[in-house]
């Protein structure tokens, strides 16, 4: 099975904010088996190709789940809340103007170190995704780890806001 997930931006004149729209597909077929309409902070609904239609989650009705995740101390340099936390500090205290020069700086980083890479023929080594053809595939899908669940690592995790 594979899907596509839309996030649409908000339009200049009118239209919902926070729109999400999603197709599933099951294996080697063209047609969807379901569409998935709504916005990602309220409800989505299912469409389905045999006609029933449904609602697929409402999120203001789940519970928040706090994730577990180790103390930024024990993060690798690359991890996501290491790397973007001068911009997720500043925008928590809505410093946007801070928040965008952080983002900034990252990103030219990020383009130097692309260009370095580019210069001295090293590719860029992934750590949980592998490329197939045009598709980047996870390594360790769902479907994999149920039938053999790895351990969890050894370090401590902490809820995260």
């Amino acid at each position: 099975y594979n899907a596509t997930v839309t996030f649409h931006t908000k339009p200049f004149y009118g239209g919902k904010k926070h729109r999400v729209t999603s197709e599933i597909f099951a294996p080697n077929e063209k047609k969807p088996i379901v569409t998935i309409d709504g916005e990602w902070n309220g409800v989505m609904y299912a469409k389905y190709a045999t006609g029933m239609n449904e609602v697929f989650v409402d999120t203001k009705k789940m519970p928040v789940v706090k994730k577990l995740v180790k103390p930024r101390e024990k993060q690798a340099e690359f991890e996501s809340r290491r790397l973007w936390q001068e911009v997720t500090h500043n925008l928590k205290i809505n410093e946007v103007d801070k928040a965008t020069d952080h983002k900034q700086r990252l990103e030219q980083r990020q383009r130097e170190e692309a260009r370095d890479r580019k210069e001295r023929g090293v590719a860029w080594e992934t750590k949980n995704f592998h490329e197939v053809g045009e598709h980047w595939v996870y390594d360790r899908p769902l479907q994999k780890r149920l039938r053999n669940p790895s351990p969890v690592s050894s370090g401590s995790h902490t809820p995260s806001s």
